[in-house]
């Protein structure tokens, strides 16, 4: 092969590698993340929605077995940060032993009654929609 050939042929090698890792991080991005999300739907901050979130994790590795709870903290992103930073916050400062004790931590993020028996479900929707069906409905189970 003469040298021309031979780069050419490299250059086209490495044209089309980088052209297989693009359509390929293309297609496995993820959808939209659940914080911006949330926040749209109920008019909530950040912080607020990392809270609630927070605590509704912290709820759940109180009521699931290990493996069903790592499950679904796998499908929201920054689960145990998350969980980390609703302890730290002071919106969780003990055991949530029951789905109204979970709604009652978030009135100290200031998401008071109807929205925060809206919280959960919003999260269980979100599940839903992203694919993440054992997730959900293990998260439904654990609601009940």
């Amino acid at each position: 092969m003469r040298r021309s050939e031979f780069d050419f042929t490299y250059l086209l090698f490495a044209a089309l590698a980088c052209f297989s890792f693009h359509a390929h991080a293309v297609a496995s991005e993820p959808g939209p993340s659940i914080i911006p999300q949330l926040q749209q739907r109920f008019g909530l901050s950040e912080a607020q929605v990392r809270g609630a979130l927070g605590a509704l994790l912290v709820f759940l590795r109180e009521r699931l077995p290990k493996p069903e709870f790592d499950d679904v903290s796998k499908s929201i992103p920054n689960a145990d940060y998350i969980m980390r930073e609703a302890h730290l916050r002071g919106i969780v400062t003990g055991p949530l032993d029951d789905i109204e004790e979970y709604e009652e931590s978030l009135a100290r993020l200031g998401i008071g009654q109807p929205l925060a028996s809206q919280f959960a479900p919003a999260v269980v929707e979100y599940l839903g929609a992203a694919g993440f069906q054992q997730e959900r409905s293990i998260l439904v189970s654990a609601m009940n």
